[in-house]
């Protein structure tokens, strides 16, 4: 496996987030958020930590909690009928610092104030312009599309592919916190491997590489 596509079932939603219905019981008093907010974060960072490129492919609402799944995956590409939105002031909830910093790290502060405060839902097209996705195709090209691209991942050296998604999740984080041994690491494997030596003489031979991820 080389490249992981995280997709919703059906048309009709990537994700419609949490079930408000279950706040009450689960979501009460500050310890239960605070095991609420733990299983949340474990999913989300086990994607962004995953040593495997994953992308989104979202069909229909992305909302809540499914539209951070959403930022935490690689690459995010979505229908034309896609909407998304983070709707904890429509509920009266105030969204949790962690939560806010991800939008802030990576939509920036104007357009997480934006989301947050008017709750709206955001368009395919409105969430490309501001960088909560990256690709917007037609709703009957998607699943081509989306297949064709992790295709094209795959069809690189993964050494190289996992020191990218390494060395950015890296460097987004404080400085202090960076952890650039494995950034360097990463990019030392390349240099070391089989893949490296395949790719310069696949180039010489003009025929496409045979990557191993060795």
């Amino acid at each position: 496996v080389r490249v992981i596509v995280l997709t919703g079932a059906g048309d009709k939603a990537f994700s419609a987030g949490a079930d408000i219905s279950e706040f009450g019981e689960y979501r009460s008093t500050p310890k239960q958020r605070a095991l609420y907010s733990e299983y949340e974060h474990a999913t989300t960072s086990s994607l962004r930590n995953s040593p495997k490129f994953v992308i989104a492919r979202i069909d229909g609402v992305c909302v809540g909690g499914g539209a951070e799944v959403a930022l935490d995956c690689d690459i995010q590409i979505a229908s034309d009928r896609s909407r998304f939105a983070i709707t904890p002031a429509r509920i009266g909830l105030g969204y949790p610092v962690a939560d806010v910093s991800r939008l802030v790290q990576n939509l920036g502060p104007r357009n997480a104030k934006e989301i947050l405060a008017s709750g709206r839902y955001y368009t395919a097209e409105e969430a490309k312009a501001i960088g909560w996705i990256n690709l917007v195709v037609p709703a009957d090209e998607l699943d081509e599309f989306v297949k064709d691209y992790a295709a094209r991942i795959a069809q690189n050296a993964p050494l190289s592919v996992a020191a990218a998604k390494i060395t950015v999740n890296e460097l987004i984080k404080n400085p202090d916190d960076r952890d650039i041994a494995a950034c360097d690491a990463a990019v030392e494997a390349c240099y070391l491997s089989n893949d490296y030596v395949e790719g310069q003489k696949a180039f010489g031979e003009k025929r496409p590489p045979e990557f191993k991820g060795q």
